[in-house]
């Protein structure tokens, strides 16, 4: 049986003073938590808000989201807060107790993310990040961070949504601001199909800011998010003249057999009516 998990992890606060004096994170990890957990939108079986983790526990967090999975699981990770890219331009997660000096013992590397989802064996993984990056190499960093390669690894069946740009003081993770909107109204499902596909959500997220990138590592099937809280099927127009002719059908029968063919024409009538239900009633 195919399951829906998602770990979300948002860093507020930091140890380390260079990042603590770029401010909090503002955005409402909760509330799409919550969104996620709900049976009419994200439908996850199990959703899991780690805040502040310290690194040691958010590896072994994201480590478990990926082990001893099945091939149609469906995995969700969402890391929300600061990103940091060392003097190899490698890109990092920060946690709360990451120190600048010690990246590689005390933050998420994306090449430790990328080996735990290579390692699974889900092939449906989506990897969701929101917030500023700090750049640490004395080279320019790009206004975005591009991640043409930096999750590829050897994985199939994967997807990366991400809005991280320069970090200021002021920064705040607007993406998730703008995705619970999209999940609270069902504004992203674009073709009105009840279910709101991650290409769907990109292209809503890019008409609110242009800071968001989509990398699909995959020629696997739509990767669904959610639902539409708001989608509803309009019901079908009543074609009388197949009632009608389902009625009278029957009679007719009666007519020329006689009392005889009653039962024969009363289990006709229910059949006609049954097969005009299930053809013409029915949601698609």
């Amino acid at each position: 049986m195919t399951k829906r998990i998602a770990l979300i992890v948002h860093t507020q606060t930091y140890f380390e003073p260079k990042l603590a004096q770029l401010g909090p994170s503002t955005a409402d990890a909760a509330a799409l938590a919550d969104l996620l957990r709900d049976p009419t939108i994200g439908n996850f079986d199990k959703v899991e808000l780690a805040v502040n983790p310290p690194a040691v526990e958010l590896r072994r967090q994201v480590a478990e989201l990926f082990q001893r999975k099945q091939r149609h699981d469906e995995l969700l990770l969402y890391l929300v807060g600061r990103f940091l890219t060392d003097e190899a331009g490698q890109l990092h997660f920060a946690a709360v107790d990451t120190r600048l000096a010690a990246l590689a013992e005390t933050a998420l590397s994306a090449a430790y993310l990328t080996q735990c989802m290579d390692r699974s064996f889900s092939r449906r993984q989506m990897l969701l990040l929101d917030g500023g990056c700090l750049c640490l190499s004395p080279t320019e960093m790009a206004a975005n961070v591009h991640f043409d390669t930096e999750f590829k690894g050897r994985g199939y069946g994967r997807v990366v949504l991400a809005s991280v740009r320069r970090d200021t003081p002021e920064e705040e993770a607007g993406m998730t601001h703008h995705l619970i909107q999209a999940l609270q109204t069902g504004a992203a499902d674009a073709d009105s199909d009840g279910q709101i596909e991650v290409k769907e959500l990109y292209h809503y997220l890019r008409q609110q800011t242009d800071q968001v990138s989509l990398r699909v590592y995959s020629r696997h099937d739509h990767f669904i998010l959610a639902r539409n809280p708001y989608h509803f099927i309009p019901a079908q127009p009543i074609k009388w003249d197949l009632i009608s002719g389902a009625i009278l059908a029957p009679i007719t029968i009666i007519a020329i057999g006689g009392r005889a063919d009653l039962r024969t024409a009363i289990g006709l009538a229910g059949l006609l009516l049954l097969m005009y239900a299930l053809l013409y009633l029915a949601p698609d």
